[in-house]
């Protein structure tokens, strides 16, 4: 802090105490006692704490001159007493604050309704009074003072010192506020604003506007008729009570700032205008249980104005963390919920990214989470009030959009999106867009159901990177989303059920030129006399993480057949394709090792189909897998070879038994010269590394030369014979 800063603050600190402090002495409550006047509270002791709260250190010198010279006017006393007297007052208040910022740090004079507000009701409430008290009577053995003040210096009743303590207790707990917080709104009008705002406005707003007038009248009845001059057991006995309910009460609908103030001014008028409250209150006893009462109760006050603001506060927080997706920080479906209900009309749209689920897999989870929040920086800029990012579960981000162009908004953040780089750990990562967007009319109760439909369209918006509308397909798409949800019940049907003839093994021939060879087992679904081929249902499949319980019941019952033949063989039998997410589930290649040796089939008779993108992955549990199972007798077949992923690097590398080589370069094989010499090309590098090559979708004698000429070993495809029942070809054999 500068020294023209202090300097300020102490001057107006000191003219504060000039003339604060006769004020404040003035309207402080008392009361006569044994026949010497005694203070109910001592006001002048609240200006010092509130003034050490708003200007804090730099009040110290401030109070102790202030203090000396209003004193000095006030008292009729000597030098050597009065600055006795001053810092009886003020050195332990002083020890008191310093101890007080100890425990509470830097920032202990503020929010003083909150944190730490034990520790303030400690030190500054109790421990110094009665250090102020007990400093006082020690000084009171060596100095004498005017009758006037001897009574303060222990020259009175034992019951007349316990109500002059009490009456420093309540001007610390009770009165600071009633001036502290004036004090501070009249020197900070932004403060004033500040607290009109958050602590009056809000019980202003027609939510609250009735139950805050009817607190409020009930609050200045009570008042008025305690203050009174109308005396009335009826009353003092009665109405007393009530008034303390009805603070109670209030700690529900008011703040902690606003109840502590308005505690304190009814403390003060209580006490000040005393003959209707204090009826029947005849004895220095009774007025010392009194105190003690209103002592009691403004402790207890603050504190459950303490907890309920936490309260509120974890609630709000609370919600706030339901509202919001724990790992992208994003607001989520449920915030989405909230957010339709303040703005039920605009255009929802669902932004996907088509690679975002291969690219997780090899870069892993953190990947996808910090793409997400990236894309989420680079929209906000084009958001506009009321529009806001929501995560969804997947790929996608939902964006809620309002005005008219919203459309070509869309458009124009799937272009910038698609020109855009993510850096992610030194790669920089090309992510694929397309989005989909429909008119919301506020229906609440269709808002799911549209999500889903949006959540398909835009799967197809992504192979052209463009932006599709549901409102000019939703017939369309809404029989694909019913038609998926049908067809997986039929699925999952399927892969429960008991019979056999829910899911069937059928068999493919796979031959070499003198018709040797093995099987590829291929399966089909059947639901109520409907066959389901694998085109529609190996999606689903894939989608609904269903892959490991399809891989595992098509391998138990491969082991069935073989078991029950005659005179089984250790030679390659039959192939068995195991689909990308089963090979990146731990553990899964010695559940199937552990499933042949337990029914006592060699792994030798089966060939493992794995993926060309499996195989070449940098996930090393899917290599862990693929490795095991090579180890433990299992062939392994490389599937699609080709189409994605490979190179002759990675051939060269490759670690397996068996390539097949895609279809795509084997349907045109007998016109495309090109074709020819990638054919050529791979089965010259399989042969060189002693693998077998393996050439599907041959349909013609003249594709089954021109292949057999180029060396490929083994042909697959309707040429050669199309799937039969794995069932009936146990029976004819």
């Amino acid at each position: 802090m500068s020294f023209h800063k202090v300097v300020r603050k102490s001057v107006i600190s000191l003219v504060l105490c000039l003339l604060l402090t006769p004020f404040a002495r003035y309207i402080s409550p008392e009361t006569v006692l044994g026949g010497s006047k005694i203070y109910l509270a001592y006001l002048p002791f609240s200006v010092m704490i509130s003034l050490l709260f708003i200007f804090g250190r730099a009040a110290i010198l401030p109070l102790l001159i202030g203090s000396t010279i209003t004193f000095s006017y006030i008292l009729d006393l000597n030098p050597v007493q009065l600055i006795v007297f001053v810092c009886c007052l003020l050195l332990p208040l002083f020890l008191s604050c310093g101890i007080a910022r100890y425990y509470l740090g830097s920032r202990w004079r503020f929010s003083i309704t909150n944190k730490g507000m034990g520790v303030r009701i400690f030190w500054l409430g109790f421990f110094c009074p009665f250090i102020i008290k007990l400093t006082m009577y020690v000084v009171g053995s060596f100095i004498n003072y005017p009758p006037a003040l001897s009574p303060f210096f222990g020259e009175s009743s034992k019951i007349y010192s316990v109500i002059d303590l009490q009456n420093l207790i309540a001007a610390s707990l009770i009165f600071t506020m009633l001036i502290y917080y004036p004090l501070r709104m009249a020197l900070n009008p932004h403060y004033a604003l500040a607290f009109w705002r958050r602590c009056i406005k809000p019980y202003l707003t027609p939510a609250r506007r009735v139950s805050s007038v009817c607190w409020g009248g009930t609050w200045a009845a009570f008042l008025l008729l305690l203050c009174s001059s109308y005396k009335s057991t009826l009353i003092a006995g009665y109405l007393v009570p009530l008034i303390f309910v009805l603070f109670t009460l209030g700690i529900r609908h008011m703040g902690p700032r606003i109840i502590a103030l308005l505690w304190g001014i009814s403390a003060w008028l209580l006490l000040t205008y005393n003959k209707g409250f204090l009826q029947g209150v005849n004895t220095e006893f009774s007025l010392a249980f009194t105190l003690s009462v209103i002592i009691s109760f403004t402790v207890c006050i603050l504190y459950m104005t303490m907890i309920f603001h936490k309260n509120e506060w974890m609630k709000r927080v609370y919600h706030l963390q339901a509202m919001t997706d724990p790992l992208t920080q994003l607001p989520n479906l449920r915030a989405l919920e909230e957010h339709f209900k303040c703005f039920p009309t605009g255009v929802l749209c669902c932004l996907r990214m088509s690679n975002l689920e291969f690219l997780s897999r090899h870069y892993g989870l953190m990947m996808r989470i910090h793409c997400k929040r990236e894309i989420t920086q680079l929209l906000k800029p084009w958001l506009n009030e009321g529009e806001q990012i929501f995560q969804l579960p997947g790929c996608e981000l939902l964006i809620f959009l309002q005005g008219a162009e919203s459309q070509a908004r869309l458009n124009h953040m799937v272009d910038l999106l698609n020109n855009k780089k993510i850096h992610w750990h030194n790669s920089m990562l090309e992510i694929e867009y397309g989005a989909s967007y429909c008119l919301s009319d506020g229906d609440f109760n269709e808002l799911h159901r549209t999500l889903g439909q949006l959540s398909y369209l835009a799967e197809q918006a992504c192979s052209e990177n463009k932006v599709l509308s549901l409102n000019t397909q939703v017939e369309a798409v809404s029989d694909e989303t019913t038609e998926r949800v049908l067809l997986l019940h039929k699925v999952k049907h399927a892969l429960n059920a008991d019979d056999e003839q829910s899911l069937q093994l059928y068999a493919q021939p796979i031959v070499d030129q003198h018709g040797h060879g093995y099987k590829e087992i291929l399966t089909r679904m059947f639901f109520k006399d409907e066959m389901i081929t694998p085109d529609k249902f190996i999606p689903i499949i894939a989608e609904f993480n269903l892959s490991v319980r399809f891989d595992m019941l098509v391998m138990s019952k491969l082991i069935t057949h073989l078991r029950e033949q005659v005179g089984g063989t250790s030679q390659a039998q039959f192939s068995v394709n195991l689909m990308p997410f089963t090979l990146m589930q731990k553990d899964i290649a010695q559940q199937i090792v552990s499933l042949f040796a337990t029914n006592g089939v060699p792994t030798s008779a089966v060939i493992i189909e794995v993926t060309e993108e499996q195989a070449f992955s940098n996930s090393e549990t899917s290599i862990q897998n693929i490795t095991l199972l090579r180890e433990n007798g299992f062939k392994i077949a490389i599937d699609d070879f080709g189409t994605g992923y490979a190179n002759y690097e990675r051939l060269k590398k490759l670690q397996a038994d068996i390539i097949k080589i895609d279809g795509c370069f084997i349907k045109d094989i007998a016109s495309d010269s090109l074709d020819i010499m990638i054919v050529k090309s791979i089965s010259d590098l399989a042969h060189a590394k002693g693998l077998s090559v393996v050439a599907e979708f041959v349909e013609t004698n003249e594709q089954r030369t021109i292949l057999l000429d180029l060396g490929v070993q083994y042909l697959q495809g309707y040429l050669l014979g199309k799937p039969e029942p794995l069932v009936g070809l146990h029976s004819r054999t």
